[in-house]
């Protein structure tokens, strides 16, 4: 009898397919996670991601700056408080959000299709 994978092992089995079904699109999984995040909370703020996605914000910020530059992500400071950076998708952000949304289906069912291995 075959061992059942461990959640573990799906888990990172997914993470994997996810991460090759993002390199045509040049980009990692943190870089669309903090896009979809941002694509689903409009006035996201730097720590409300980093929070959401369980990232500490020195690390997200990082891949914050490399957003901006490829211009997938504009930020600003709030008008209150100038240490708030607020987030928002530029055209070209919420372009590559459609093209990585085509992905998801795709993994989906990769993923409902392995955990009955």
């Amino acid at each position: 009898m075959k061992n059942q994978p461990t959640h573990l092992e799906l888990v990172l089995q997914w993470h994997g397919q996810f991460r090759r079904s993002l390199e045509p699109l040049r980009v990692t999984p943190l870089q669309a996670g903090v896009l979809l995040f941002i694509h689903r909370h409009e006035t996201a703020k730097l720590k409300d991601v980093a929070t959401g996605l369980g990232v500490k914000s020195p690390t997200l910020g990082e891949v914050v700056k490399d957003l901006v530059q490829k211009r997938w992500v504009t930020n600003r400071r709030a008008h209150h408080d100038d240490r708030v950076l607020c987030l928002r998708l530029s055209h070209t952000g919420v372009e590559l959000i459609r093209r990585i949304m085509g992905h998801l289906p795709n993994l989906k069912k990769d993923f409902a299709s392995s955990k009955g291995q």
